[in-house]
């Protein structure tokens, strides 16, 4: 192989894991979209069947549990702003792992709160798509 065939391969390479960030990007904004409005169908097709969130409280929530607590506003999300500035992608391969800061609104269990929150997200490649196979979240 020569240097332009490696020159080339990783321009390649480059452009592939920047059209994946902005897939995930996009993923990532469907996801909070979701659960502002707990649309939980379409939560469950963004998510891993083994997705768990880890609560500000180091609470390991499996999902259906949590879409439980969506459906019945135990957790209500009214607003989520998310501070792109501080989002990050690092992609290897089939995996990559994402993190950020934002300003999440909602009620929790009857309190009302803007909460500061950062996190951490894990995502897998599943064929063709992005599925978030982890989450935690913690306050800043």
């Amino acid at each position: 192989m020569d240097a332009m065939q490696v020159v080339l391969m990783a321009e390649v390479r480059l452009a592939q894991e920047r059209g994946a960030s902005a897939e995930i990007m996009r993923h990532l904004r469907a996801y909070h979209a979701a659960m502002v409005d707990a649309r939980t169908v379409e939560l469950d097709r963004l998510l891993d069947p083994d997705f768990a969130l880890v609560h500000i409280t180091g609470y390991v929530q499996p999902k259906d549990e949590w879409f439980d607590v969506l459906r019945s506003r135990q957790f209500d999300y009214h607003r989520i702003e998310i501070d792109e500035k501080t989002v990050s992608v690092s992609i290897s391969g089939d995996a990559a792992e994402l993190t950020g800061r934002g300003v999440f609104n909602a009620t929790i269990n009857g309190a009302r709160n803007p909460w500061k929150l950062q996190f951490s997200m894990r995502f897998a490649r599943r064929g063709a798509k992005w599925v978030i196979t982890h989450a935690r979240y913690t306050t800043f």
